[in-house]
């Protein structure tokens, strides 16, 4: 898990706890309040034996056991996110398409080329395009994109300036908050002609998923979406397994499976160096499941691991190659 240190780098929050703090500060106000005893012999000595116990030190497995599980919390985290970005991410009633229209092979990786087209946002809703790439947190693209009349993200005139609130005028946190979030986005206009279609053209590497989403301007709607330019997959009479990157050198992966029966035995596992483990998921109603792990092995710096579905409905395997300097870009 050694890519949590950039993947949450900072951001660690330090928790004061005032509970105890509190109870003292009432406790000794009570006592002020009430008269002191008339006989301060009669008044019972504290021993030794009544002190609290003094609270336990980890030990430094105990602290390292802590730790991994801090950061297996993380991880989970972090997978489910993604596998739910896309519908399940998206606000009722509004989605979003991803349309490659060029592949390019170039020198050092393929290009491509997606524009975006959606269903549901309000007329004339000015939306903040939203990338999320591997080993990064979601980032702001540009503002200002608007929907046309045939679905296709383009980008918008430029918005009217709006005048300061009057004194008498009142701002909302969620105004504040809003204007905050998008003050700092580049509108669309900066680095493209008014009407022209939002296009995405980026690298990938095999299993790479592009994320990317259009959220309004006033909070109110978005929707994301993803692309798979390189599948990663293997299939067995109808069951599919697929391999998701959910960092770069295949420190963390996600495993998506569709067309799976409701077996009633079944074996979900990975191995690699020999290694087996057990996967904890199983098909819905509908075929599909996630799973996550983190293929690293103590003593190996990189490998391959092969992902297996085994019943009688159907059998398929997918493989991945993980380590420092796994991740290329097709």
């Amino acid at each position: 898990m050694r890519f949590l240190s950039v993947l949450f780098a900072g951001g660690v929050a330090a928790s004061l706890c005032l509970t105890s703090f509190s109870q003292t500060a009432n406790q000794s106000s009570q006592a002020q309040q009430q008269p002191a005893p008339a006989n301060t012999s009669s008044t019972p000595q504290l021993k030794l034996e009544d002190l609290p116990p003094e609270p336990h030190t980890p030990t430094a497995e105990e602290a390292a056991q802590e730790e991994l599980a801090r950061q297996r919390a993380q991880v989970m985290r972090l997978a489910s996110t993604q596998a739910n970005w896309g519908p399940k991410a998206s606000s009722p009633g509004i989605s979003l398409t991803m349309n490659e229209i060029a592949r390019v092979k170039g020198a050092a990786s393929t290009l491509i080329t997606y524009r975006l087209t959606a269903t549901g946002f309000a007329p004339g809703a000015r939306l903040t395009l939203l990338r999320w790439p591997l080993n990064q947190g979601v980032v702001a693209v540009m503002k200002g994109i608007v929907i046309d009349a045939s679905g296709t993200a383009v980008c918008g005139t430029p918005a009217p300036a709006v005048s300061a609130p009057s004194s008498g005028g009142t701002k909302t946190a969620a105004d504040a908050q809003a204007q905050s979030a998008t003050s700092t986005v580049a509108p669309c206009t900066e680095t493209m002609p008014v009407n022209a279609p939002v296009e995405i053209t980026t690298s990938a590497a095999k299993g790479e998923a592009i994320r990317v989403a259009l959220v309004a301007e006033d909070r109110k709607g978005g929707a994301a979406a993803s692309a798979v330019p390189f599948p990663l997959a293997g299939e067995n009479r109808g069951c599919k397994l697929q391999i998701l990157l959910g960092a770069k050198d295949g420190e963390l992966v996600l495993i998506e499976g569709e067309g799976f029966k409701s077996d009633a035995s079944f074996t979900l596992g990975a191995e690699t160096y020999g290694q087996k483990t057990t996967l904890g998921a199983k098909p819905d109603a509908q075929g599909r499941f996630v799973a996550a792990m983190t293929p690293f092995v103590q003593g190996h710096d990189s490998g391959d691991t092969v992902v297996y579905y085994q019943s009688d409905s159907c059998t398929p395997t997918v493989s991945f190659h993980w380590g420092k300097g796994s991740y290329k870009a097709e």
